[in-house]
């Protein structure tokens, strides 16, 4: 394999893509590796990895986020971006960066129209548990380890064969079209969510409560992510999904259910205050209320 390329500027990355487009070349394979609320808060992106069929590339989107060079790349038309199963790509793109990826190709789309089994292991050569752990590293850190680059390249280096592939038995069905709209469309989509309004989905058994229970369970959804975003770790760190239904079941006993559920593995000085749970359980309780009527 070609030494990885490190990408750490915005002028680097507008340097990358003239150079792309001064090559000629139309079709780069894309992937990302990030944190989706596992080590902090916020969704957050650690890199891009590409690959143009010569050389592989990483760009370093801890530094590079907030460049408009960034944004030049991703969204440039005459560069397609061949991906595989890109839908939680472009969640974590537009919910990141702010906006989506365009031009792309998504293998997985391409199987599934072919009707075969969507996977990218029985490609890439990697076992499975092995790969689920590389996707779990710290991706934040820096430096990043060598293993996980030579990880996250290798994601990328057969993605331009396999689409080759897979376009060529497209056109023999008539379907390449149909994969075109259905990349199209994915690109297009909206996945952008608002994580304190995400009570409606994503909280446990939402729908079948009472009116009463439901703005309960708003207000206790709101609190957890307040508190999640207050002290910068993931919302599941606060308390489980699992322990909403239990602390909604004792009304009366709200903040007192709450404040068990914050201080369950806390001692001493680092327990938490009730004036704190009370102030920011009254904080949930009015953005509840903003929110469209139960």
């Amino acid at each position: 394999m070609s030494e990885i390329k490190i990408i750490s500027s915005g002028n680097d990355i507008a340097a990358y893509l003239e150079n792309l487009r001064s090559r000629n070349i139309k079709k780069i394979a894309l992937d990302l590796e990030g944190d989706q609320g596992s080590i902090n808060y916020n969704y957050s992106i650690s890199i891009f990895q590409c690959y143009d069929g010569f050389t592989p590339v990483v760009i370093d989107v801890l530094r590079t986020a907030a460049s408009k060079e960034l944004k030049d790349f991703l969204t440039s038309s005459d560069i397609i971006k061949v991906m595989f199963s890109s839908e939680n790509d472009l969640f974590m793109t537009q919910n990141v960066l702010g906006y989506s990826i365009k031009t792309i190709r998504d293998i997985a789309i391409a199987q599934k129209l072919l009707g075969i089994k969507i996977n990218l292991s029985d490609y890439i050569g990697i076992d499975k548990n092995i790969k689920d752990s590389y996707q779990r590293a710290n991706w934040l850190r820096r430096p990043i380890r060598d293993d996980l680059l030579e990880y996250a390249v290798n994601d990328v280096l057969f993605l331009l064969d396999i689409n080759e592939k897979m376009e060529d038995e497209l056109k023999e069905k008539n379907l390449y079209d149909k994969y075109i709209e259905a990349s199209t469309k994915v690109s297009d989509k909206n996945f952008i969510v608002d994580q304190f309004k995400q009570y409606t989905e994503k909280f446990p058994g939402y729908k079948r409560l009472t009116r009463d229970k439901k703005e309960l369970g708003r207000t206790i959804w709101i609190f957890r992510e307040l508190i999640g975003e207050y002290f910068n770790c993931p919302s599941g760190y606060v308390f489980s999904k699992k322990t909403m239904n239990d602390i909604i079941s004792d009304k009366d006993n709200i903040l007192l259910k709450l404040e068990q559920e914050l201080n369950r593995n806390r001692r001493g000085k680092k327990k938490i205050e009730m004036e704190f749970i009370r102030k920011f359980y009254q904080k949930a309780e009015l953005m509840g209320s903003r929110h469209e009527k139960i």
